[in-house]
Formats: structure tokens, C-alpha cells, sequence
């Protein structure tokens, strides 16, 4: 065997060696690319899921919050309190206590005028 012919028999080798290393690189490469690719699509849906489980939280919090202004008012406290066997409260079933400022500022109360 020629000296020239060992360097091609081994030059061929190598070549080999590198195409067969660069085809298990690239087969693994292409691998990790579709394993990436479907776990981006995994967390897109969650992120999807989150955003619409937001936008619902958010919606419910817009109406509970119309609920409670609704129910706050002057009209619905007093439909609601008939209905729980309340009477309103006029001149005839309501007493007046009169307290003297200084009483209530010794006291650390609130004198209202």
C-alpha cells in the first residue's frame, strides 16, 4: 500500500467520521427543535388559559363591584330591610339622645354639627 493511498484510505475515513457525527448532530438538533417547538405551543395554551381566566376574574370583579354600588343605595337598604321585617324609621319609633360637646370631646368622640 502506497503512502498516498493510506493518506486518501484515511483522509476517506475521517470524511466519514465527520458526515456520520454531523448527521447524529443534526438528527439531534432537529430533535430538540420539535421537543422546543411543542413545549412553546404547551405554554402559549397555559398563557391562553391564564389571560382568558383573567379577563374572567376581571369581568366578575366589574359586576360584583355594580352589585355592591346597586345594593348600597338608599332605595335597596330599605326594600331589603321591609323585606327582613324592619320598619323606617320616623319621628314616632325613633329617640334622640342630646350630648354636650365637652362630653363627647373627654370621650374622644366625633361632635357633629
Amino acid at each position: 500500500m502506497s503512502r498516498s493511498h493510506a493518506l486518501a484510505l484515511l483522509s476517506e475515513r475521517f470524511l466519514f467520521a465527520a458526515a456520520f457525527v454531523s448527521a447524529i448532530i443534526l438528527i439531534l438538533s432537529a430533535g430538540a427543535l420539535v421537543t422546543t417547538q411543542y413545549r412553546v405551543r404547551l405554554l402559549f395554551v397555559e398563557i391562553e388559559r391564564a389571560n382568558d381566566v383573567g379577563r374572567r376574574l376581571a369581568d366578575d370583579s366589574s359586576q360584583l363591584a355594580l352589585d355592591l354600588s346597586k345594593a348600597a343605595l338608599p332605595a335597596a337598604v330599605s326594600k331589603r330591610a321591609g323585606e327582613m321585617g324592619f320598619i323606617a324609621a320616623d319621628v314616632n319609633n325613633t329617640v334622640l339622645f342630646e350630648v354636650e360637646p365637652q362630653v363627647l370631646l373627654k370621650e374622644h368622640m366625633e361632635v357633629r354639627k
